[in-house]
């Protein structure tokens, strides 16, 4: 038989109701295993009035399980004369058994007396009160509130319990509120309950749907009738709705029977920006924007409401006024900005803190700026200066505005709009997109000034953090550190910037104050390093590669990217393999030997296998030249790669032929020197290569 619990609640928030769902499925299915009860599966779902768990085909009896007791040692079995002892006849009654039915077990700190408990399974019906019970106090909130004698700590009160097994109720209390089969409609339309009669699924989502106002108690079937709903309501003034997902998914989880709502506003709010308009609807309001088929905003909104009206003129209405008040406002914030300018805004920054230690924001943009005028001269872009220069030291200003500081997830768009509105079209873009990307793979900047000025801005906050200690660690990460690196390790691989992360960085520190507390920017290199793997792990490549290029932080990375594709061209081929087991042999032995010199006697070789490998060296160094140092492409990364090979037969023979650790000194320091050599070409000419 199945196994049902619905919890009714007041009204959840949508953000608790996907963790909630999670939670139900998870902690019903550990409970099932602790309580030895087998079944078919476990499903939750439920909306925000409604939290659901249905278990399928749970056994009706727990399983027998069999364990051993473990009880007095060995020697306090029995007396002198045969007989029991009084401490195994009590542990034997305490377990249940006759002292004969005692077992004596070897472990490691020698003989027990062990007591073989056989435990028979309950009933399933015995145990749900308690495992209902379980599940309900069991749920965890962000946010909790207390309303009743109990004290319970909940997302919000509890109203209603059902509790079924099969076709029975099963009773349980829980802050005052005990089971029954009862549920209940819309919370706009009474208390009248509706009885639910057994436990099973397709029966309690239809029951549901079939009330007079209906209720689509299943997320999917909710979701797909939201997205019919308002695609439709769009269609009817021949638009489309600006669907966004994270919209559909809030909507989802704070309504029932999600119902479109259509109206108009007045044309003049399409003066403002579209993504005020838009995030002022979504964000706010939650409502859904109407656009042509060129994605241009009409002067339209679809809401949502909770169930089916016969008065829905009014609640059209009653949407308008609440929109039309907030894009007024919207109106008054944009129109005061404008006339005060991203100049005054950029003054406003001196009283606005960065961080802690690091002064205000007005003189973190001055940094930003000189990083990026840096940045310019030595990327060669100089042309673009007089852009970047006015982009970089105008990219935190909107921060003082009114609109962002209304709806800070427009900061970066509103000081383009207003840079635009001053003139400034030629940084309008830059500005906009100064935050991007907004994730670890959404879109970069889209202008060459735009990635310049955001990498200086990533890169100063970065550095920032670091020099006073505040790095990120486990899921921690308020000042979102991790996404500005993954975006500056994208900017410069995709960009294809010619400058290592090692210039940057040690450029940004010399920008802070002299006496700046450095606590700990040693730790950055490491943090950006496992960036800059799952990015290549995201292009493709197996972020394990880049172990082996030792000098990636001194290296533009469309450099280190090129010594990753070669290194796993090369390394699955036999030979690059034979001379990489020989390498970590070298190095192996080198370890052991503690300071060793690459100083070689060839007066002191004894062997051809030492002069073989002593000419070997000297013949790569010499065909090679100076390729080792100037190449950048796969290409010649190959090239140079390719010579580890020659390695292969020189190394095979010395480790066959030669006695590194000779009974002569001179001799043995000799043959570790010829040893070092070959480490250092074979770990730190291009690559370290024992890293693979």
């Amino acid at each position: 038989m199945n196994a049902f619990l619905e919890i009714g609640v007041e009204h959840l928030p949508a953000r608790f109701m996907a963790p909630a769902l999670k939670q139900l499925k998870t902690l019903t299915a550990q409970i099932l295993e602790e309580k030895r009860l087998t079944y078919k599966s476990v499903d939750s779902f439920g909306t925000y009035r409604r939290l659901v768990v249905l278990v399928e085909d749970l056994a009706e009896k727990s399983l027998d399980v069999q364990k051993e007791v473990k009880g007095p040692p060995a020697k306090l079995l029995k007396d002198a004369n045969g007989n029991f002892t009084p401490q195994s006849a009590g542990f034997a009654q305490k377990n249940g058994l006759n002292p004969e039915k005692l077992t004596v077990k070897e472990t490691e700190k020698g003989p027990f007396i062990y007591a073989v408990v056989k435990i028979k399974g309950e009933k399933t019906v015995k145990l749900l009160p308690e495992i209902f019970t379980r599940i309900v106090t069991g749920l965890e909130f962000a946010k909790n509130m207390i309303w009743e004698e109990s004290g319970l700590r909940y997302g919000r009160p509890i109203r209603s319990l059902i509790g079924l097994y099969g076709h029975k109720v099963i009773k349980f209390t829980v802050a005052g509120v005990t089971s029954d089969r009862n549920t209940y409609p819309l919370s706009s339309f009474g208390r009248k309950p509706i009885k639910v009669e057994q436990a099973d699924k397709t029966y309690y989502a239809d029951l549901l749907r079939a009330q007079p106002q209906p209720i689509l108690v299943l997320p999917e079937e909710r979701k797909e009738a939201l997205i019919k709903t308002v695609t439709n309501e769009a269609a009817v003034r021949g638009y489309h709705a600006d669907l966004d997902p994270e919209l559909i998914e809030e909507t989802v989880w704070c309504t029932e029977h999600p119902v479109a709502v259509g109206g108009d506003f007045e044309l003049k709010f399409l003066t403002l920006p579209k993504e005020l308009i838009t995030t002022v609807l979504k964000k706010q309001i939650k409502m859904f924007p109407v656009t042509n088929d060129k994605g241009e905003l009409q002067p339209y909104f679809i809401a949502v409401r909770d169930g089916i009206s016969v008065n829905q003129n009014e609640v059209r209405d009653g949407f308008k006024k609440v929109m039309s008040a907030r894009l007024a406002d919207a109106v008054f914030f944009f129109d005061n900005d404008k006339k005060a300018g991203l100049n005054a805004f950029k003054d406003k920054l001196k009283n606005v803190l960065f961080l802690e230690g690091l002064g205000s924001m007005f003189e973190k943009s001055a940094r930003t700026q000189q990083l990026a005028d840096w940045l310019c001269e030595k990327l060669g872009k100089n042309q673009l200066k007089n852009t970047v220069d006015y982009a970089a030291s105008h990219a935190y200003a909107d921060l003082a505005s009114h609109v962002v500081y209304e709806f800070p997830e427009l900061q970066g768009y509103m000081g383009g709009q207003y840079a635009a509105l001053e003139g400034r079209q030629d940084a309008a873009k830059a500005l906009e997109e100064f935050y991007f990307p907004l994730t670890s793979t959404s879109p970069l900047p889209s202008t060459e000034e735009g990635n310049i000025v955001s990498l200086a801005g990533k890169i100063d906050t970065l550095v920032g953090n670091f020099l006073i200690g505040q790095i990120p660690t486990g899921s921690e990460d308020p000042f979102a550190l991790r996404r500005q690196a993954f975006g500056a390790v994208r900017m410069l691989l995709e960009k294809g910037m010619q400058i290592s992360l090692k210039e940057l960085v040690e450029k940004s520190a010399s920008l802070y104050p002299a006496g700046t507390v450095d606590k700990g920017l040693k730790e950055l290199p490491n943090f950006l390093f496992q960036r800059l793997a799952l990015v290549l792990e995201q292009r493709g490549h197996n972020a394990a590669t880049l172990n082996a290029v030792s000098n990636w932080y001194e290296l533009p990375f469309t450099q280190a990217e090129a010594l990753v594709s070669a290194l796993e061209t090369v390394k699955t081929g036999a030979e690059f393999a034979a001379v990489l087991e020989s390498a970590k042999r070298v190095c192996n032995i080198l370890k052991k030997a503690g300071n060793v010199t690459e100083a070689v006697d060839e007066k002191l070789f004894k062997l051809p296998a030492e002069k073989a490998l002593y000419d070997k060296i000297h013949e790569v160094d010499s065909s090679l030249g100076c390729a080792v140092n100037t190449a950048k492409t796969k290409e010649e990364y190959l090239n140079v790669l390719k010579t580890y090979g020659a390695f292969k037969e020189p190394l095979e023979n010395f480790f066959k032929d030669v006695m590194v650790n000779d009974e002569n000194p001179a001799v043995r320091q000799n043959r570790l020197a010829l040893l070092a050599r070959v480490r250092r070409y074979l770990t730190q000419t291009v690559a370290d290569i024992t890293n693979l």
